[in-house]
């Protein structure tokens, strides 16, 4: 079972992330004429180190997801980008994944083909790239198969609208790891980019690790400041966040702050 929550509906209900309370019974004095201004900046906590490297993209060691090595994550929430830029063909390095394995056919006869005419057009050129949405999700279907059984794991896509596995990270097993397989599977690409409340819900699962694949800005429940401002807030309870950028859209710098300041890795494809 997955969900599915309209992003307006998420940010009001998340929207309180990080943001202070008032108790119930206390009253606040109040003084007339009196005009406040205020700016609240969040500061980056000191990065951890980080212990590990960029691994080969295919052929890895250890279980990866498009280089970030995955060996040593005891939980992780997935968070990938679905939008509709996601269903453009791939290019650069990523073209060069392999997104589906295919197997050659067997030998058969060879069947004479007749000579082209030159009254009639050119067939068009099959596109020689995969799709990016198809790429990143074989990318993700291969980490969750080599991920060991007992790793808590969620997996989050966003466009306008967030679909998740669930409410919270979950102990993986060989039944879940089918469900989770094709659950990846089914999802295509269309609509908007509601990264930052992607990542919002991705924070409250409490997760040590979070990767983050994206090619794009964000523009639907915050942009970039949203999400550097939460992620700082979280990153003070020790999370790490690893990121994925594809394709020349992708905002560089956000990915590279978010994964050099909580002593992650980033991934430019």
């Amino acid at each position: 079972m997955h969900f599915r929550i309209a992003v307006p509906l998420l940010v009001i209900l998340l929207g309180c992330f990080g943001g202070g309370r008032v108790p119930r019974g206390v009253t606040l004095p109040i003084r007339a004429n009196v005009s406040v201004r205020a700016n609240v900046r969040v500061e980056a906590p000191p990065p951890p180190p980080a212990h590990n490297v960029i691994v080969e993209i295919q052929s890895a060691p250890v279980p990866e997801f498009f280089g970030i090595p995955l060996d040593n994550a005891t939980d992780v929430v997935f968070v990938l980008d679905v939008s509709g830029s996601m269903d453009e063909f791939a290019s650069g390095r990523l073209a060069q994944y392999s997104a589906t394995p295919t197997t050659p056919p067997p030998p058969g006869p060879v069947e004479q083909q007749p000579p082209p005419d030159p009254n009639q057009p050119p067939p068009p050129p099959a596109p020689m790239a995969p799709k990016k949405i198809d790429v990143a999700k074989a990318g993700l279907v291969d980490a969750l198969a080599k991920l060991p059984v007992g790793t808590r794991v969620n997996v989050i896509f966003f466009n306008r609208y967030l679909e998740a596995l669930g409410t919270d990270v979950e102990p993986l097993s060989d039944q879940s790891r089918d469900g989770m397989i094709k659950f990846v599977s089914s999802v295509g690409a269309t609509g908007g980019t509601a990264l930052a409340p992607a990542m919002r819900a991705a924070f409250l699962m409490s997760a040590k690790r979070i990767v983050l694949l994206s090619d794009g800005l964000g523009n639907v429940g915050g942009g970039a400041d949203s999400v550097l401002r939460d992620a700082r807030e979280a990153m003070h309870g020790g999370i790490r966040i690893d990121t994925i950028g594809l394709g020349a859209g992708q905002d560089g710098s956000l990915l590279a702050t978010l994964a050099g300041e909580s002593g992650g890795l980033y991934q430019a494809l």
